[in-house]
This record gives structure tokens, C-alpha cells and sequence, in this order.
């Protein structure tokens, strides 16, 4: 059982990263489905990189580069993986007009103007929030927001399909529902990292929770489920409202 359970965990390093191990693992494709278990644990790891980078990088250089570099770091770590799925999502809901047309967007590797827009203002948005808090607080921030981020997108998993019934969607094994059990140990996984702040930051629980599953009610009307990519923005929409919401919490002086 603990060997099944650490190939899972593995497993979801492989999956959800660029990290590369020394030896193999007895990986099983019955199991991929519950790698999304280990999501927030992945969250923490990836969190973790970009919060150990922005430490070292502020003995040398401001708070805005540092923010910068370790932002990218943390896109090195996941090869971009989510903000993919936001750009690709952002160019299939801004050029298709049927569930066809923005589905087969979403497959095309091509950046479009929508994409490219979304993107930018993904970025200004995250550096922005991140520039307004204590710059003691954001490598933990990394941590937290990187971890709870991730948490929610198991219940769009949970609630709705995915609406590619056929074809190679990276989603399409892994994303099969989850027992509460696993969801409720994730959810543990998920807010360790908030203990390290006031408590008021646990409020940004429900906040993520609605916001996502609004973003899978849309998902649902317009495609009649959810992709991988779609996955991948609820992620960053999760993260940026974390970002916005510790800002928050700087600039009032509630967080200090």
C-alpha cells in the first residue's frame, strides 16, 4: 500500500513537472488517476523552487527583478504547464463561437492575439500584486499560493467530465473523479502552508472554491466540460486571486 502509494506520488512529479528522475518507477496507468491526490504536494514542491530562488536573489538584487526571476523558475519547473492552459483557453474562448470550434483551438499549438493579451496581463497582474507584499512574506507566499491554487481544480474533476470524449487529452486519464477521502487529504496538503500566516488568511478558501467552481459552470455551458487546459487556467485564476488577496492584506496593513 505505502509503495503504491509513493509511485503515485512519483508519478505525479513526472507528470505535472519537468523533474526527471535517476531511476524508474513501477508505474502503473490504472493509477493515473489519482496522481491529482498529489497536486497540492506538487504545488508546494514547484512553490518551494521559486520561493528558495526569490531568498537568494534578494541578498543581490530589488524585489520587482527577484519577483521576475523566481516567477520564471517556477515556469522552468512546470514548463509552463498551466499558463499553457490559460493562453490556450483565453485564444479558444475568445475565437470559437461553438463547443467544435473552441475545442480544436485549444489543440492548435499556435499563440494567438488572445492568448497573447491574456497572458501579459496574467503576468502584470501576478508581478504587480507580488511587488505591493512585504518582501518577507513572499517566499512562503509562493509556497501557500502554489499549493492552495491547486486544490480546487479537483472538484471541476469531481463534479464535471471532460469533454474530450476521444482523443489525446493529457487530462483525459488523470482527471477521473477522485473519492472525498483523497479530495479531503489534499485539502490538508493544501493549507498546511497558511499556517505559517494569520489566520485571516484561511478566508481565501471559499474565495477559490466559488471562483473555481464558477469557471467550471462555465466550462460546462459552453463545451460541456472541462479540458486540461481548462484545468490549467482555473489553477492560475486561483493564483492570482491569492496574489490579490495577500496584497490586499499588505496594503492594508493587516499582513505585516
Amino acid at each position: 500500500m505505502l509503495k503504491r502509494e509513493l509511485n503515485i506520488i512519483l508519478s505525479a512529479f513526472l507528470f505535472f513537472t519537468r523533474v526527471r528522475l535517476p531511476f524508474k518507477i513501477d508505474y502503473k496507468k490504472e493509477n493515473q488517476q489519482l496522481i491529482l491526490t498529489w497536486f497540492p504536494l506538487i504545488g508546494i514542491f514547484i512553490g518551494g523552487i521559486g520561493g528558495l530562488c526569490y531568498y537568494l536573489l534578494a541578498f543581490v538584487l530589488p524585489q520587482l527583478v527577484c519577483i521576475i526571476l523566481s516567477l520564471g523558475a517556477m515556469i522552468l519547473i512546470t514548463g509552463a504547464l498551466h499558463e499553457d492552459g490559460w493562453g490556450d483557453v483565453c485564444d479558444a474562448f475568445g475565437g470559437g463561437y461553438n463547443k467544435e470550434q473552441i475545442l480544436n483551438i485549444m489543440k492548435d499549438s499556435r499563440v494567438g492575439a488572445y492568448a497573447t493579451i491574456g497572458l501579459i496581463f496574467l503576468f502584470a497582474i501576478k508581478i504587480a500584486a507580488l511587488n505591493s507584499v512585504l518582501e518577507s512574506k513572499i517566499p512562503m507566499l509562493f509556497i501557500a499560493a502554489h499549493a492552495l491554487s491547486r486544490w480546487p481544480v479537483l472538484l471541476i474533476t469531481k463534479f464535471w467530465e471532460n469533454s474530450r470524449q476521444t482523443g489525446g487529452s493529457k487530462s483525459r486519464d488523470s482527471s477521473s473523479p477522485l473519492s472525498w477521502l483523497r479530495i479531503l487529504l489534499a485539502l490538508v496538503i493544501a493549507l498546511l502552508p497558511l499556517l505559517l500566516f494569520p489566520w485571516i488568511v484561511f478566508s481565501i478558501l471559499p474565495v477559490v472554491i466559488v471562483a473555481t467552481l464558477l469557471a467550471g459552470k462555465y466550462f460546462q455551458k459552453h463545451i460541456g466540460g472541462y479540458t486540461g487546459d481548462c484545468l490549467g487556467m482555473a489553477q492560475q485564476i486561483n493564483e492570482v486571486l491569492i496574489f490579490l488577496f495577500f496584497c490586499f492584506l499588505s496594503f492594508k496593513g493587516i499582513l505585516i
